[in-house]
């Protein structure tokens, strides 16, 4: 999804296209989807990336809505942040979710680890 967005973004500046309602929902859908963690066993779970994903969709959704003229400048600026948001997302990463926590819990249970990783509060005299 991401790539595509892309690619309608650099057919908008090319002049490939023309930078009109339709492309700009095509580009706001694109940039929508690249920004949700979609995942096949939770399917009504979405996380959005709190990253330069989310600068993709803002800015892709100011240009459809109209707040920001789409002129040559705008649309430069949509390509630039689109390619960063395809190739390099976590380059400016606000992760408050704890995405990163979870991952690192489930791969040392997988690295053969036979017990979860938690810091639990206790200290052996249960019986006070």
């Amino acid at each position: 999804m991401r790539i595509a967005a892309v690619i309608v973004a650099l057919l908008l500046l090319a002049g490939g296209v023309d930078a009109t309602r339709g492309w700009l929902i095509a580009l706001t859908v694109l940039t929508g989807l690249g920004m949700l963690r979609l995942r096949p066993w939770r399917p009504l779970a979405f996380t959005p990336h709190v990253d330069v994903r989310m600068a993709s969709f803002v800015l892709a959704s100011l240009l459809l809505a109209g707040t920001v003229e789409a002129n040559r400048d705008w649309l430069i600026v949509m390509a630039a942040v689109t390619g960063v948001a395809a190739f390099c997302p976590r380059i400016v990463a606000l992760d408050r979710f704890g995405q990163r926590d979870r991952g690192r819990r489930r791969d040392k249970w997988r690295r053969g680890r036979h017990r979860w990783d938690w810091q639990w509060d206790w200290t052996g005299d249960d019986w006070r």
